[in-house]
């Protein structure tokens, strides 16, 4: 059993900064199916493609996953090329291949690539779209306590700094269905909020919210949504234009398998 030469050029791109879920890459790269293969080496293939040690796996993907041998290899071999000529003739062909990674991170999740920003990860990308919303003093931004601290704290230190209002949503621990976990939110928005900051699936509990419903909700009164995706790009299948979102952030050293400091 080989791997698809377009698998694995995809791959390789993602190391430049691109984080494109290798599994779905080779699936709209036209990817050879394993669908008759034995379960027992179809695992096998997938266990040479990782380099970590045979007497421990790793599980904790939604902390830090590590990366195939092929991306590992992609960032030891640019490393290389920099540090053998760090000019900037050589250095200038890192701009075309940052926007082959932007553009190819945009099919992914649904979007143009001039609405992809590559950053380090989403604690970085939770704090630039906190940064970068107008808000006025006495505005209010509304937050799930499930969130991550950068998702949350953040808001609060500039909610300190500039005089505006946090809410922290408490959601039950069995919901019953999504229109509870709408009704929650909803009753949480007043005419003075501006924002609801959001994770799409929880690190706490696993839970996932209703994201495109709660955009609809929050939409319908001129509220910004920004979802934490660090839980669900690389594991789901996302489209932003489905989601509804104004913002969203991920990292691709989770779920991904992705090269490290590298986010969206």
């Amino acid at each position: 059993m080989t791997v698809d030469t377009n698998r694995r050029r995809f791959l390789q791109t993602l190391a430049v900064g691109s984080v494109v879920h290798p599994i779905l890459a080779g699936r709209r790269a036209g990817a050879q199916s394993h669908a008759g293969a034995e379960p027992e080496a179809l695992w096998e293939e997938v266990r040479r493609q990782f380099a970590f040690r045979d007497e421990r796996v790793p599980l904790n993907a939604a902390n830090l996953c590590p990366s195939p041998r092929v991306v590992a290899e992609r960032v030891r071999e640019l490393t290389r090329d920099i540090d053998v000529d760090c000019s900037f003739p050589n250095r200038a062909k890192f701009g075309p291949l940052l926007e082959k990674s932007r553009e190819a991170v945009a099919a992914q999740l649904g979007v143009t690539a001039d609405e992809i920003a590559l950053v380090r990860n989403t604690s970085e990308a939770n704090n630039v779209v906190n940064a970068g919303i107008p808000l006025d003093a006495g505005d209010e931004v509304v937050v799930w306590d499930q969130n991550h601290p950068t998702n949350n704290v953040a808001w609060e230190v500039r909610a300190a700094r500039y005089g505006l209002a946090v809410k922290k949503v408490t959601t039950p621990a069995a919901p019953s269905g999504v229109d509870e976990l709408i009704g929650v939110f909803e009753r949480a928005l007043t005419p003075r909020t501006r924002v609801l900051a959001l994770t799409h699936v929880s690190n706490v509990s696993g839970l996932r919210l209703p994201v495109r419903e709660l955009c609809e909700v929050a939409h319908r009164r001129g509220i910004h949504v920004h979802v934490d995706g660090a839980q669900s790009w690389g594991a789901l299948d996302v489209d932003l234009r489905a989601l509804g979102c104004d913002s969203f952030t991920g990292s691709a050293h989770k779920w991904f398998m992705g090269p490290k400091e590298v986010g969206l």
